[in-house]
């Protein structure tokens, strides 16, 4: 920790279960809880080294849940919950002690003949803390689906809001999704969508507030149509409309979109395929009014594989041209044509464990009227690793590379190093481990942008389960390090489950024993909480009394 403040606390929890019923089991269940959180805090600015330096502070915190649920067996349950919890009984890493407050409700129906569902529910979050005042967030959703014969329907409804109170800063989204599929023979099928969204931003920058408001709205509906089960035709047809409004602070704009589409394919054979479509859309801003047309044409094949040296040899071609009107440079014309191929190696390595190999090229050429002809190079390179020796054991390891360059028109490169892990190891009776771990490296440059640089992402979890340890009965020992660098579940985005803070990184090393009724754990933490470190030395025993 170096010389930043340092925080040592010692936190006396109780806390009383219970659970029961009303009248009969099938008219009510209930549950609940009260705990009391009693906290004694020293703190300093030097390390807790000398006693003038320090602070000494005591606070208390009152917990407890409850919960009812009114005709559980019935086709029309009803669940309500109250949860009150307070951080310094948890030991994460955070910046401040924080109040947790969530209270919702959920009420289900189901006809008693037919294949119905409907469901609303509400939940509120409230998180307290003297660094940042009240963060709240209300959560309010509906959704039906229903299905009758050849006919399906899927609608939901939701709001979420969140408010903050030492910033003023607030948001609001609000959403609306329905889905009807009808497929009256196998050979036709139907899918209509449609969907409104709105959203409201008010949010402060280096103490400047901004406004923005956004709604959205969209109907489609796709069909796809087969004369007969074995035909090789397949025709597809689709209409779409788009309206967005988007504000920002006191300027606003307003975009309507129509648009129309088939195509058709054709199986020449088994390798061969045929393709043609059309779209034709129509485009309307404030300012101007456009429709463009597009027609494309094009041909694959798909080469039968190969054995060379034990290993799998594929490869394809193919063949496009299309052509553009309506747009700002006028009709537009393209053309183009590639070719790939890839090899690819299935290694037995044992029982359960098996090693694949593979890498491939891909090479094309494209003739644009307006931008001028480009050639694009690729190479791809993966290898990966599976292991299925029995139920407690399942891994997978995979590194997959690729590298793509274009010239000419449109000049840019790409490179990017994908790196997953997931699974679980039985080492032995004691031992095991646990993965889920993606990192991915991308980098792009382009004539304009030579030197953009490399963006690295993380997510995910590893971790280290030892029963027995050091050869002590009931003594558990963990180490489990946790990710999140590319991914980040935000209140303002009204999410209710989500953190105050993002823990960026974190390493935990962990000691479980049980003692009869008594469970104890000490454990260590580092961690990067917002791009700042987080020592956490973390210690509790529990004690439990009656049977709930």
């Amino acid at each position: 920790m170096g010389n930043q403040p340092g925080r040592l606390r010692q936190t006396e929890i109780a806390n009383i279960k219970g659970s029961s019923y009303i009248y009969q089991p099938w008219f009510a269940l209930v549950s609940g809880g009260l705990g009391l959180v009693m906290s004694k805090d020293l703190s300093g600015s030097g390390g807790l080294q000398t006693a003038d330096q320090s602070q000494r502070t005591k606070s208390n915190a009152i917990t407890g849940n409850g919960e009812l649920t009114l005709f559980p067996l019935s086709r029309f349950p009803f669940n309500a919950f109250v949860d009150v919890s307070d951080s310094r009984a948890s030991g994460e890493p955070g910046s401040s002690d924080i109040t947790n407050t969530r209270f919702g409700m959920r009420q289900s129906y189901r006809p008693q003949e037919g294949s119905e569902n409907y469901t609303a529910s509400f939940n509120h979050s409230t998180l307290e803390s003297q660094v940042f005042g009240r963060d709240s967030v209300n959560a309010l959703s509906a959704n039906m689906n229903r299905n009758a014969g050849s006919q399906s329907f899927d609608v939901s409804v939701g709001h979420t809001s969140n408010t903050r109170s030492n910033s003023g800063e607030r948001t609001a989204f609000s959403n609306v999704y329905a889905r009807h599929s009808y497929r009256p023979e196998p050979e036709l099928s139907v899918e209509s969508l449609a969907s409104m969204s709105s959203s409201d931003y008010h949010l402060i920058s280096t103490g400047v507030p901004s406004d923005n408001r956004s709604n959205f709205a969209q109907a489609s509906s796709f069909a796809t149509w087969r004369p007969e089960e074995d035909s090789p035709l397949l025709v597809t047809g689709g209409a779409r409309i788009f309206h967005s409004t988007i504000a920002n602070n006191a300027q606003g704009t307003q975009t309507l979109t129509l648009s129309g589409n088939m195509a058709a394919t054709y199986a020449l054979n088994r390798q061969t395929n045929l393709t043609a479509s059309a779209t034709v859309t129509q485009l309307a801003t404030q300012v101007d009014s456009r429709r463009l047309t597009t027609q494309t044409a094009s041909a694959t094949r798909i080469g039968d594989p190969v054995g060379i040296f034990g290993a799998n040899y594929t490869w394809n071609t193919g063949a496009n041209l299309s052509n553009q009107t309506g747009a700002a440079e006028g009709m537009r014309q393209f053309v183009g044509g590639q070719f790939g191929h890839n090899l690819t190696r299935w290694v037995t390595l044992g029982q359960g464990s098996q090693a694949i190999f593979g890498v491939g090229q891909n090479a094309g050429t494209n003739y644009d009227t307006v931008a001028g002809r480009s050639q694009t190079l690729s190479h791809n390179a993966n290898a990966s690793w599976r292991l299925t020796s029995s139920t407690a054991t399942n891994a997978y390891v995979s590194l997959l590379g690729t590298d793509s360059r274009t010239s000419g028109a449109n000049a840019n490169a790409f490179q990017m190093i994908n790196f997953q892990v997931s699974g679980q190891i039985q080492f032995n009776r004691n031992a095991s481990a646990a993965a889920n771990l993606t990192v991915q490296s991308a980098r792009q440059e382009t004539p304009t942008a030579p030197t953009a640089g490399r963006s690295v992402n993380a997510g995910g979890t590893l971790g280290y389960f030892q029963q027995h340890a050091f050869g002590v009965p009931r003594l558990r020992y963990s180490a489990l390090y946790g990710i999140n660098e590319s991914q980040f579940r935000s209140r303002l985005q009204g999410d209710f489950d989500a953190p105050r803070e993002r823990v960026n990184q974190s390493l935990e090393q962990r000691l479980d024993y049980n003692l009869g009724r008594i469970v104890t754990r000490l454990s260590l933490r580092v961690a990067q909480v917002e791009g700042r470190r987080d020592a956490l030395l973390f210690f509790r025993m529990n004690r439990e009394f009656g049977g709930f």
